[in-house]
């Protein structure tokens, strides 16, 4: 690929579906797009997910339980982007087994960009680089290598993904004031995609002070999940509430 993408016109809100999680079905690719979602990170399930917290290891469980595994998952997230007029959707798992068998379902899914935040992203990079129609969105930790910093520098995809604090993702009581520092020096050493904030997004407020740090857009996550299981209204209530608030319109 061949240079960055320009920054984005506004603030991207990106939102993680619970795929496959019977608790939480009233989520779609769809439903996301319709209320403002400009990307969708499909969950896909693992066991013991590394980086994850209580609300989205539960909903792995579940979907496990269910009888999602790769293929299902692929087969599954083809018929979401379908049913979708327009989605950018990221393939958001861990590297269990990476290998060109998975990758192919990943690509076969309809899913634009893979983001695996505990892989190597060099490693991930080279294996994915013969699949020109897979971006691979990259993880930046809090605070980030040098490896990743530099695959984020090289990078194409639509976004990078900082995270926002620490250990684990969930619910949070404020968004680090250091993250206004850490976006800062990320694009002086040459991150020219844009980058949104994730870990702790837990509502507006959260999404809004993350925007006014610099951020250039939000993940949202567990959040997400709660929602779905309480409804779809309550989850359409909080995908427009998010998205006035990164819009600066509430």
């Amino acid at each position: 690929m061949i240079g960055p993408r320009p920054r984005a016109a506004r603030p991207l809100l990106i939102c993680y579906l619970p795929l496959g999680d019977p608790a939480a079905s009233v989520a779609s690719v769809s439903c996301y797009v319709e209320h403002g979602v400009d990307v969708v990170e499909a969950g896909i399930p693992v066991v013991a997910p590394p980086l994850d917290g209580p609300e989205v290891e539960e909903s792995m469980v579940r979907a496990l339980a269910a009888g999602l595994d790769t293929g299902r998952a692929a087969a599954l997230l083809g018929r979401e982007c379908a049913a979708a007029e327009a989605s950018y959707t990221v393939w958001m798992s861990y590297r269990e087994h990476l290998d060109e068998w998975y990758l192919a379902r990943v690509s076969d899914s309809g899913a634009s960009a893979i983001l695996l935040p505990d892989a190597d992203p060099v490693a991930l990079n080279q294996q994915v680089a013969t699949m020109a129609a897979l971006d691979v969105v990259p993880f930046l930790g809090h605070p980030p290598s040098a490896a990743q910093v530099c695959a984020a520098t090289l990078a194409d995809a639509r976004y990078a993904m900082l995270a926002a604090a620490a250990g684990r993702t969930g619910e949070r009581a404020t968004v680090d004031e250091t993250n206004r520092a850490l976006l800062s020096r990320l694009r002086e050493q040459g991150v020219r995609i844009p980058i949104a904030l994730g870990f702790g997004i837990s509502g507006p407020e959260h999404a809004r002070t993350a925007i006014e740090l610099g951020a250039d857009g939000v993940v949202v996550g567990s959040a997400c999940i709660r929602a779905a299981r309480a409804g779809l209204r309550p989850l359409r209530t909080l995908l427009d509430g998010l998205r006035r608030a990164i819009d600066g319109r509430e």
